[in-house]
């Protein structure tokens, strides 16, 4: 045997990497587009709320998904409330459908405004994403571009959603803008209703 047969120690036909670029490419943003400051700072708040609820499934775009608030959690679900009788694990929040842009849709249940609980975790969540957004100077630099911390799943979605985001501030003429810029445009509390 040569040299030149010796293949190096590792992973040398690439192995692994299969399934986690198969995983990337079935989460490419498809046609991002421009979008007002608004709709992205929407858009953003939205999908990091979907983000940050615990699923172990692929989220495919076109698909509708449920929300829901069990033990102080968000749980994004494939069950839809009526489908789960008596058996419903917890408050039903929102209807939720992933976009092909990668970025997510919500329409809030509509007894979410009756739930003092649901509301009160919905401002904690508004209030951290204006926390995040406020601290940095441009909006890029708060995508979640990579968030360690994520479960596998999510953490794909995230970086996706950053793509996305990103290609749709710089179609927009907004690439470089801050988040606090874009926030003074518009109402935050409007942020979770349904756009007019």
């Amino acid at each position: 045997m040569t040299d030149e047969e010796i293949t190096p120690d590792g992973n040398p036909q690439g192995k692994g990497l299969v399934p986690v670029l198969d995983a990337l490419n079935a989460l490419r943003p498809f046609q991002p587009e421009a979008k007002t400051g608004e709709q992205i700072l929407r858009e953003f708040c939205l999908s990091t709320l979907v983000l940050s609820a615990r699923f172990d499934f692929r989220a495919v775009p076109g698909k509708t998904y449920y929300l829901y608030r069990i033990s102080e959690s968000w749980n994004l679900s494939l069950i839809a409330p009526e489908e789960w009788g008596a058996r419903l694990p917890g408050p039903y929040v929102a209807q939720c459908e992933l976009a092909k842009d990668m970025t997510w849709a919500l329409v809030l249940a509509p007894d979410v405004a009756d739930d003092t609980r649901l509301l009160d975790a919905l401002e904690t969540h508004l209030e951290g994403f204006i926390g995040r957004i406020s601290e940095v100077g441009r909006l890029e630099d708060a995508l979640p571009v990579y968030e360690s911390g994520l479960p596998y799943q999510q953490r794909m979605m995230a970086t996706a959603l950053s793509s996305s985001l990103q290609t749709s501030l710089l179609l927009s003429g907004l690439k470089g803008a801050s988040g606090t810029q874009l926030l003074q445009q518009g109402n935050a509390r409007q942020l979770f209703l349904a756009p007019s």
